[in-house]
């Protein structure tokens, strides 16, 4: 059959049919902009045959990818000095807060990546400062090669998007007149590296101290050579000078000011040691419109060592931070001092835990924090020192354990009527906390653990924790008379019946709100 003979007689057919199809009600493809949804009840039948129609289905959208969270410095920019206060590149006022290296050359490796990231994302830190000591051994004088060390640091803290302090940590030296040219040519150099970059601040004397050191003879003319030589290369970018007497003399300096811009001035302190009079001498500078950093400061004494004062610098934080004045805490160190930040035992390539710091490391983050909650101490028992822990122990039977430790390698073994005691002040804080994990290595029902506290003459009860299979994670509250208490200490004692059965306890903190 020819092509044309079967359209004639098929054409017909086809013109009734499309004809059929236009009439016949729910048959015709909508198209899928106008689809509306019908009721089941409503929905004409659809003849026998013929295909239902159905919109084309429309792809799930992807979830959105999250915004990554801007940084300090995404956020604040460029910063610089207005009258006295520190402000951000719109004008607002902002605090920095973070802590200090020690010695650089010696305990640079502490400060990785991973440390400065736990720091900033947990603490709400944004500044780090780096101690580059002049005269020691290890310095820049003697070493150049610390530079490879301060470089890879500052790297680490732009990637980060936070403040860093490139400090020149004058001390044995006492004048900064001595190295003089030595620090004209390492800011030099800094600020040709770094100089574009908003993130860096340039301290350039740490503590100049001695009584022959003074402001206008040996601060202010050492100030006239090295200023120039950064703003050569950074016209923007904040300096930090130095001010007698260990940085405490502001007053000096607010009498007779340097005449540069974005300059501010060095104020350090140790709780420990330096009190009102001291605050005195800040608020006199304050008044008199001088711009102040507290680019060291400590909770312990100005040794460097010694407890750490709650008391006194919870005073100091709050000064500092009603006004708005930035600061830094020494030091980022695992050195056996009290103002050390690090146990001696910490994992420089994982998050920071609070069992990982000393007591003044705890201080110093949730001052950084800037929270109402807060922890007074805190053990894995991973340095296995319970000295170093300030943990008083009954006798020999207090011991570790590492065959069965909650968590981390190790955890404190307390054989029968044995203790394990810690003391801490309790003054400024409220609602008290002790968090602990206990097991029982044999021993038997009736056997317990017994928490209480001392008050500065007597022992209280506070509970009894039962004998139980593996180990038990738990917090125990303890009264409101326990608040505000210089003396005070937490005693866990295993009260067990066989002399063989012993009484493990790991991840103890005390956990408290400030007042």
């Amino acid at each position: 059959m020819k092509r044309y003979d079967l359209m004639t007689k098929t054409l017909p057919w086809v013109l009734i049919l499309s004809m059929v199809l236009i009439i016949l009600p729910g048959c015709g493809k909508t198209p899928p902009e106008q689809i509306i949804a019908t009721p089941p009840s409503e929905v004409s039948p659809t003849p026998s045959g013929t295909p239902e129609a159905t919109p084309d289905a429309t792809p799930e959208p992807d979830s959105p990818t999250p915004e990554p969270v801007p940084t300090v410095v995404e956020l604040n920019g460029q910063l610089r000095v207005e009258g006295s206060q520190l402000v951000n590149e719109a004008g607002q006022p902002i605090q920095l807060r973070g802590v200090s290296s020690s010695e650089v050359a010696s305990f640079g490796y502490l400060v990785t990546y991973e440390m400065l990231k736990s720091m900033r994302d947990d603490w709400n830190l944004n500044v780090f400062r780096i101690a580059m000591y002049t005269e020691d051994a290890t310095g820049y004088v003697r070493n150049p090669r610390v530079m490879e060390i301060v470089t890879g640091i500052i790297d680490h803290c732009i990637d980060l998007g936070i403040y860093v302090i490139m400090d020149w940590h004058i001390l044995y030296d006492n004048t900064p007149l001595k190295y003089k040219d030595h620090a004209v040519e390492f800011f030099s150099e800094i600020s040709a590296l770094y100089g574009e970059h908003p993130n860096i601040i340039y301290e350039i004397c740490n503590e100049p101290n001695g009584r022959d050191t003074t402001w206008e003879g040996h601060i202010k003319p050492y100030a006239d050579e090295v200023i120039p030589a950064i703003r050569k290369n950074d016209p923007d970018n904040i300096i930090i000078v130095g001010t007698p007497t260990w940085s405490q003399d502001v007053d000096i300096a607010a009498d007779d000011p340097l005449p540069y811009d974005n300059v501010m001035y060095a104020f350090h302190f140790y709780a420990g040691s330096h009190g009102q009079s001291l605050r005195d001498k800040m608020e006199y500078a304050l008044s008199k419109g001088l711009p102040i950093f507290v680019s060291e400061w400590g909770s312990c004494l100005n040794t460097g060592d010694g407890p750490t004062f709650h008391e006194e610098s919870m005073e100091w934080i709050k000064y500092l931070d009603e006004r708005m004045i930035s600061h830094v805490n020494w030091s980022f160190s695992v050195k056996p001092e009290g103002a050390s930040i690090l146990r001696a035992k910490v994992n420089t390539k994982a998050p920071l835990r609070d069992i990982d710091l000393t007591e003044g490391g705890l201080f110093a983050k949730y001052a950084i924090k800037g929270k109402k909650d807060t922890v007074l101490f805190a053990d894995g028992f991973e340095t296995k020192t319970f000295y170093h822990g300030k943990w008083k122990r009954s006798n020999e039977s207090t011991t570790y354990e590492t065959e069965n430790p909650y968590k981390g390698d190790y955890a404190a073994s307390i054989g029968r009527d044995g203790f394990l005691e810690r003391a801490v002040s309790t003054v400024p804080y409220e609602n008290l906390k002790l968090h602990l994990a206990y097991a029982f290595d044999g021993g038997k029902p009736g056997d317990i653990v017994k928490i209480d506290w001392f008050n500065g003459t007597e022992y209280i009860p506070v509970t009894e924790l039962p004998f139980a299979d593996g180990w038990t994670e738990l917090d125990v509250e303890l009264p409101d008379s326990a608040s505000g208490v210089r003396d005070f200490s937490v005693r866990i004692t295993a009260a067990v019946t066989d002399e063989g059965t012993r009484v493990l306890v790991d991840e103890v903190w005390l956990a408290a709100d400030k007042k």
